[in-house]
C-alpha cells in the first residue's frame, strides 16, 4: 500500500486584511439606486446585482455594493452604499440614519460578477474608501 504524503501545517497567525462578500443577489431595476440606474440608462441587457462588503479582520459589515453588468458590451458599473447615524431624534431618542452612495464607477469587464466586484473593490481600496 502506498503512503499518502503528509501536508504542512497552515500558519493561522497571518495578518488578514481586505474585504470579502457573500454571494450576490440579482435585483430588479426598481430596487437599484437612482444614480446607478441613471449611469447605465440606455444600455440593453443590463443585469443588476447586490451584495454586502465585510471587513475581513473585524468581520463587520461595511456597507453594500450594487452592480450593473452589461455582458454584451463588456462593461460594469458599481456603487458603494453606506448608512450612517447623522443625529438622534430629540423626542424619541431614535437614531436618524442617512444613506450615502459613492458616484457610479464604470469600467470594462468581460467576466461576471466576481470579476466586476473585485475590480470595483480594488479601485475603492486605492481611493481610500474601503480598507
Amino acid at each position: 500500500m502506498r503512503e499518502q504524503p503528509i501536508g504542512e501545517a497552515v500558519d493561522d497567525d497571518g495578518d488578514l486584511t481586505g474585504v470579502m462578500w457573500p454571494p450576490e443577489t440579482e435585483i430588479e431595476v426598481s430596487d437599484v439606486h437612482a444614480s446607478l440606474a441613471k449611469a447605465v440608462a440606455g444600455s440593453r441587457g443590463v443585469r443588476f446585482f447586490t451584495t454586502k462588503l465585510i471587513d475581513v479582520p473585524s468581520d463587520a459589515t461595511l456597507g453594500a455594493v450594487q452592480m450593473a453588468i452589461d455582458e454584451t458590451a463588456g462593461e460594469a458599473c458599481g456603487i458603494y452604499l453606506t448608512t450612517h447615524v447623522a443625529d438622534v431624534d430629540a423626542a424619541t431618542g431614535d437614531p436618524v440614519l442617512v444613506d450615502e452612495a459613492t458616484r457610479p464607477f464604470k469600467f470594462p469587464c468581460s467576466g461576471g460578477f466576481d470579476e466586476a466586484i473585485s475590480i470595483l473593490c480594488e479601485n475603492m481600496r486605492l481611493a481610500g474608501i474601503i480598507p
